[in-house]
């Protein structure tokens, strides 16, 4: 599996960790922006990296690259996949998947079509304690509550406080608590228990309209679930199910393998896992088993899961009066 990144930004350097933590994949190219291409060449040098591209063009046209890994700011996620699917190149989105439901379900259009590989990079549906969870939860009966927190003050929080504003507060770029963080704890939910039949969003606005914060409400049959994320405030990270028989506790962000407790009439029993020194490594490794089986089925699966979520966090913003660049182009 040969991969050409694209970005050199704080995740991108993540995601090169976290790859050359694996067999069978390599890194041949990375493109970056020419006012970048210092940073770009010092990274191909860290990590090996065979060639360095400051035009996407070049690096798509490069035999050697078969999946394109986009970490750059959100708002441009959609329009890089789109041109490394007409490329005839595999696709590794960072999350949020995209701005707006539109443009995710026009990239699930072209992946089926072309019969290309389409991944969104979110470590949730990837990790142990998830899969710990599914197993779990028919031992505590009905689901009658669902609260997760994944809240965590940003370090660019005082620089929006004095008016200069980083991508990540930036509605321009697709920025926001929920697009940011919550989408981790709507990945989950989704995952977990499907589409909700009801889904809302109260956003605590900044001055330039982006959610610093929110609460994300879902409902369900028989149960409710509320999802909160912060970007300008800290807490503790957590999920609980509440069912009749009993309930489950992941203590921990969903972005982490974290532990999972279940309590039920039988008694308490905790789960820990051994997590790894990287947290992507779960979903690159995925990736590459997959690629590896060529279960293209598999990965449409998870990509129509990335595209429920993204219909309902483009709901729910729009419905809270959040508006990014990308809405006028739907």
């Amino acid at each position: 599996m040969k991969i050409g990144m694209i970005g050199s930004g704080m995740i991108v350097r993540v995601a090169l960790d976290a790859l050359g933590e694996l067999d069978d994949v390599q890194v041949t190219a990375i493109g970056v922006r020419k006012k970048s291409l210092e940073t770009g060449q010092q990274l191909a040098q860290q990590y090996s990296i065979p060639s360095v591209y400051t035009d996407y063009e070049r690096l798509l046209q490069d035999p050697q690259v078969e999946y394109v890994y986009i970490g750059i700011v959100n708002s441009l996620h959609y329009d890089y996949a789109k041109r490394a699917l007409q490329a005839g190149k595999n696709v590794i989105v960072e999350k949020p998947f995209t701005s707006t439901v539109e443009e995710a379900r026009e990239l699930l259009e072209q992946a089926e079509a072309a019969k290309r590989y389409v991944w969104e990079a979110i470590v949730t549906p990837y990790s142990p304690d998830y899969h710990q969870v599914r197993q779990l939860l028919p031992q505590i009966g009905p689901i009658r509550l669902v609260q997760s927190n994944f809240s965590k003050r940003s370090s660019r929080y005082d620089d929006y406080l004095s008016g200069k504003v980083h991508p990540a507060f930036d509605p321009a770029l697709a920025g926001g608590a929920l697009y940011d963080l919550n989408i981790y704890n709507l990945h989950l939910v989704v995952g977990l228990f499907g589409r909700p039949h009801q889904a809302a969003y109260v956003g605590n606005l900044g001055p330039n309209g982006i959610d610093t914060s929110g609460v994300l409400t879902l409902a369900y049959e028989g149960f409710a679930v509320s999802c909160c994320a912060a970007k300008d405030s800290d807490a503790d990270s957590f999920t609980l199910i509440q069912g009749e028989q009993g309930r489950i506790r992941i203590d921990g962000p969903p972005n982490l393998c974290s532990s999972v407790t279940i309590w039920t009439h039988e008694g308490q029993q905790t789960f820990t896992f051994d997590r790894p020194s990287n947290h992507m490594t779960h979903e690159f490794r995925s990736f590459i088993q997959l690629n590896q089986a060529g279960d293209w089925e598999r990965c449409m699966e998870a990509l129509r899961h990335s595209v429920t979520v993204m219909d309902i966090a483009t709901s729910v913003r729009r419905q809270a009066g959040i508006s990014f660049a990308a809405d006028y182009h739907a």
